[in-house]
């Protein structure tokens, strides 16, 4: 089978690898960091080479395209014999806020233009990224977590794109009968973070943890100290658009996902018992973020639905994306590996679900 993976970045690269490894013929689409020009650096595709050691040209098909192109879009599906698609494309963060007209052509029309060209062909699935920037302040309940039956909040141009992707896709599922699921992504972490920085994901800050310390590179300070963050793990992150490419029957929903909740000050302190000798400092304060980039990624997120709908379940603890993350930026740097810790029986944190709370009271 055929699977178009639409934007290669960041989680994109380990999609494509993933599905590689189960098998799966993979095309991708898109302008891969670069303006759509073939003579142009493509910064995606070599970020994709890296991931999959090597050869990415011979392992997948390349279509370089513009996704707001439904024409071009449609053709290149219906040319590879696509079945499914994961659509990632996207402008994110500050990159949407400093360009509304853009986002909206490329996070809106080029959604609708996944969504139109596999009713079209009558593809067998689509799952897309949507995000908890759907949500806001006035999503949180009274327990103070947000779930999927929390009402939308949207802050800022990115979230308000995906809410709209949403209601598109309900709207094609019902219209058109396509298989559509979206993912509620939250914050992702993992090696390869630098595509996603690159693009204006407005989280750069957490290189100061993950990055600098590991490649030598100091002295850091770590904000948000006092706060918490949802370490949602790349590899986990990849498996949920995995597990959802095998969900049937997916009626145009979208489901949140979420990783490990966990205090800023615990990641902290690990890191630093797996870089004793990097100079790292831990403010308590927040530091101001670019504009249109949210705090959504410190609230409490319910991912039971998923779970319990689709079978998206969380592996990765914080300590094992932490460790993981760190020594894969070491090696790309061409540092040693560091030793793994002991990290049997780790696993994500428990936390309250919005439902439990609801029913409860």
């Amino acid at each position: 089978m055929t699977v178009m993976v639409t934007g290669i970045g960041h989680i994109g690269g380990y999609v494509v690898r993933d599905l590689l490894a189960s098998g799966q013929r993979v095309v991708v689409y898109g302008f891969f960091g670069g303006t759509g020009a073939a003579s142009e650096p493509l910064p995606d595709l070599d970020y994709l080479d890296y991931l999959l050691g090597g050869n990415a040209r011979d392992k997948v098909e390349v279509e370089i395209g513009d996704i707001t192109d439904l024409e071009g879009l449609t053709r290149a599906a219906e040319r590879h014999s696509v079945r499914k698609v994961v659509h990632l494309a996207s402008l994110i963060s500050s990159g949407a806020e400093a360009n509304p007209a853009l986002a909206l052509r490329v996070n809106v029309g080029g959604t609708v233009n996944v969504f139109e060209a596999a009713a079209r062909l009558g593809l067998d699935k689509v799952v897309w990224a949507s995000s908890v920037e759907v949500f806001g302040e006035r999503s949180v309940n009274e327990s103070g977590v947000v779930d999927d039956d929390s009402p939308p909040d949207p802050v800022f141009i990115y979230g308000a794109g995906k809410l709209m992707g949403e209601k598109l896709a309900i709207r094609y599922a019902a219209d058109h009968g396509t298989d559509i699921t979206g993912l509620r992504l939250s914050r992702v972490y993992g090696f390869g973070e630098h595509v996603k920085a690159g693009r204006g994901g407005g989280s750069s800050w957490l290189s100061s943890l993950l990055y600098q310390p590991a490649v030598g590179v100091g002295p850091s300070v770590v904000p948000f100290g006092s706060r918490h963050l949802d370490f949602h793990y790349i590899e986990d992150v990849s498996t949920a658009f995995m597990t959802a490419l095998d969900f049937e029957n997916g009626q145009g929903r979208s489901y949140l996902t979420h990783g490990d909740y966990r205090p800023m000050a615990e990641a902290f302190e690990f890191v630093r018992t797996l870089l004793p000798d990097a100079t790292l400092t831990l403010s308590m304060d927040d530091i101001p973020l670019p504009p249109g980039s949210s705090l959504g990624w410190s609230r409490r997120y319910d991912a039971s639905r998923a779970e319990r709908e689709v079978g998206i379940t969380r592996t990765f603890a914080m300590e094992t994306g932490i460790y993981r993350t760190v020594n894969a930026n070491r090696v790309y740097a061409g540092l040693p590996a560091i030793p793994e810790p002991d990290l049997s029986g780790m696993q994500p944190t428990a936390e309250p679900s919005a439902s439990a709370a609801r029913a409860a009271s």
